[in-house]
């Protein structure tokens, strides 16, 4: 449902101190604090979650990645609908080692990450999602850098082509999960970050410019000398490209939650 007050725009100083004023007051009262402030409850709970306690920062530990993972997997579990939840009794009564499956969607779409924030403690709702996202794309990707040397080059052409292609008025509109495919597999927000850093990186004053501007830009003169340097680079070191895989549409539970020593390749990552 839409809620006007979703749309109120950042936070000022005065706005924050005012929130942790009536947080003092009414506790986790979301919807009473969002209409002391005029902003919708979810808004009033994110921004708080985001100010409230101190937070670590940089690498996350082995601890921290692992009991990232559980929350995620438990907020996950406690969305399921009460007959998806004894199926998945059922199945893992029957062989706990056995072939649960959950479809891409649900391992991105839809988690409270405020729920997930408050399991995780040491970090903030940003940070957990921020890292989730790391996480998954190497566990879909099985570990592989599909966005790395020639592969990297290829998968901007494909990008910028295909988002010529599609013809938007607004970023807003653009449906990521179809645009996981010029990459390979992995999540939405993966892609949306590359394209972040591609036009912040390509195109001049992009922050002036509107998206259809940006666009023509990255076609006209960034994808030439994408191109270019791509068939340079394949002439002089004989380099192979991958196709990128095609987007799973169910992956094994078994094969994103797990905590074991093999972890421990994440625990570097997630500066934030």
């Amino acid at each position: 449902m839409f809620d006007v007050n979703n749309y109120k725009g950042r936070y000022s100083k005065g706005d924050t101190e005012k929130l942790k004023i009536y947080h003092s007051l009414h506790g986790n009262d979301w919807k009473k604090i969002g209409d002391l402030v005029a902003r919708s409850s979810l808004s009033v709970a994110l921004k708080f979650s985001q100010i409230s306690s101190e937070r670590n920062h940089g690498a996350w530990s082995k601890a921290e990645t692992q009991k990232l993972i559980k929350a995620v997997e438990e907020v996950i579990l406690k969305k399921m609908s009460p007959r998806d939840l004894k199926e998945v009794d059922s199945k893992l009564q029957e062989n706990p080692e056995g072939c649960l499956s959950i479809v891409r969607e649900k391992l991105y779409r839809g988690i409270s990450w405020v729920e997930v924030e408050a399991k995780v403690e040491t970090r903030n709702w940003m940070q957990c999602k921020s890292k989730w996202s790391e996480i998954l794309t190497k566990r879909m990707t099985n570990g592989r850098d599909v966005y790395r040397g020639v592969n990297a080059l290829q998968a901007k052409i494909n990008l910028i082509e295909r988002l010529y292609e599609i013809n938007v008025e607004d970023a807003n509109e653009i449906d990521w999960e179809d645009l996981a495919s010029t990459i390979g597999d992995v999540p939405p927000s993966y892609v949306q970050t590359k394209f972040y850093k591609l036009k912040a990186t390509c195109v001049p004053f992009w922050q002036k410019k509107t998206f259809p501007e940006i666009m023509d830009y990255l076609y006209e003169t960034s994808l030439p000398l994408l191109k270019e340097k791509l068939e340079k680079k394949m002439e002089k070191r004989g380099a192979k490209l991958q196709a990128p895989a095609a987007p799973r549409r169910v992956f094994l539970f078994r094969d994103i939650f797990y905590c074991d020593d093999d972890s421990e390749e994440e625990d570097g990552g997630g500066q934030s």
